[in-house]
């Protein structure tokens, strides 16, 4: 099968949606089908980090200054229908409901061909990102997610929670749950020898008698990281060796080193800044217990790596991590932050404790895996090639203008008039 993967992010950035793109790539290929990623371009000072890559096609963009890092791009493009015409794409994979998900949609109009799209991101927890939620509130991302989704053949989430809120908003199309999944191998404990874990603690200011709790992942509001800061007095008076590394950056950045030195714990509190995807198993090796307060995850991969690394999970209680975190089995969750400090005391009073979670969790990643992943993402390609490939092919040509114009008509974006994209008869 050939398959086009459409996406507004992708390495150089460094996120759960870049990762899970990588993984489901990679695994489809180890399965002997073709995959092409179709993404913006990056800056020359970016690109010049990554490695030449022949299946991955980049096209023209622009920064967003009011939404960075992300980059904006025209929502048509010939030289995308030209490629996957070349290519003998079977199907298209949109990962993004923004500027390279309206090429893929207009693709797959234009040539006739089944999309599937993946929902990745709960688009009302972030419009506070959009000048301030002045723009857009969480009413105009339900119906703009309605508006996208229903364009779609068929539509993949990570979780149940993801599920019903697109059924809430008025989604008709055909919905997969399924779960994304991780390589484990890079995660396994005993890939790194001590000494370099040592080595990296030391570049950090981690001492070897130092308890690590660890948060990797974007700094920013909705991860919810000042919950965790708020309690460190608390935990460091009970616990003075216990450190906090935020592995991470972001919005929130400035804000919480601020919050950090009100409070008194800058000497308890490590940002390490970004880090190297390559490097990011290493990262896990040097903590004791893995920490979370967000409830606007839609993957929770950094849950399976932390699990994959074996370390105990502490979350916030969620419905989208529900069929992952086990509370007393594999996790400790939470519903207020007042109980952190009482979890963390009861995780470190022996390495008994830590131990049976630790074990649970390596027990509990192993079913989302990579390989299970792109299988159950096969057999929603599949469903949706049989489904709907023998129509688009018995349907005349027709004139088709850009498929996105009545949802940001309803949704009042700021986008050239859609009659600049009519199309001409292939």
């Amino acid at each position: 099968m050939n398959i086009a993967i459409v996406t507004d992010t992708y390495f150089p950035d460094i996120n759960g949606v870049t990762s899970s793109i990588y993984t489901l790539a990679e695994s489809l290929r180890n399965f002997g089908h073709k995959v092409y990623i179709f993404t913006v371009s990056e800056p020359k000072e970016m690109m010049a980090k990554l490695k030449d890559d022949s299946a991955v096609y980049r096209f023209p963009s622009i920064p967003i200054f009011f939404i960075k890092p992300h980059r904006a791009t025209a929502p048509f493009s010939a030289r995308v229908i030209r490629l996957m015409r070349e290519l003998r794409i079977d199907i298209i994979h949109t990962q993004t409901e923004f500027f390279m998900g309206f090429v893929g949609m207009n693709a797959s109009h234009y040539l006739r061909l089944p999309v599937i799209h993946t929902y990745h991101t709960m688009l009302e927890d972030y419009t506070h990102y959009i000048a301030r939620g002045y723009l857009a509130t969480p009413k105009m991302a339900q119906v703009f997610s309605r508006l996208f989704c229903n364009m779609a053949d068929s539509i993949i989430v990570p979780t149940g929670k993801v599920e019903k809120s697109l059924h809430s908003y008025g989604v008709k199309r055909p919905i997969y749950v399924i779960p994304t999944g991780i390589d484990l191998e890079p995660f396994r404990r005993s890939r790194y020898d001590e000494e370099e874990i040592t080595d990296l603690k030391r570049s950090l200011g981690i001492l070897p008698d130092h308890k690590v709790l660890l948060s990797l992942g974007r700094v920013a509001k909705e991860k919810s990281l000042d919950m965790i800061i708020r309690t460190m007095p608390q935990i460091s008076s009970r616990h003075p060796e216990v450190r906090l590394l935020v592995v991470g950056t972001g919005p929130a950045l400035s804000a919480l080193k601020a919050l950090t030195a009100s409070l008194g714990v800058s000497d308890r509190v490590i940002f390490s800044g970004a880090a190297p995807y390559s490097e990011i198993a290493k990262y896990y090796r040097i903590g004791d217990i893995f920490i979370s307060c967000s409830v606007t995850e839609t993957q929770g991969l950094t849950y399976y790596e932390a699990m994959a690394s074996g370390l105990p999970v502490v979350a916030r209680q969620d419905d989208s991590i529900s069929s992952l975190l086990r509370n007393g089995f594999n996790s400790r969750l939470f519903r207020e932050c007042d109980a952190i400090p009482g979890i963390v005391d009861e995780l470190l009073t022996g390495e008994s404790t830590l131990d049976h979670f630790s074990k649970n969790a390596l027990i509990s990643v192993q079913e989302y895996s990579a390989g299970t992943f792109a299988e159950r993402v096969l057999v929603a390609y599949n469903a949706t090639i049989d489904r709907e490939y023998v129509n688009r092919e018995n349907r005349k040509p027709v004139p088709i203008r850009f498929p996105v114009s009545e949802a940001l008509r309803r949704v009042r974006l700021v986008m050239p008039h859609p009659s600049q994209f009519r199309r001409r008869r292939p």
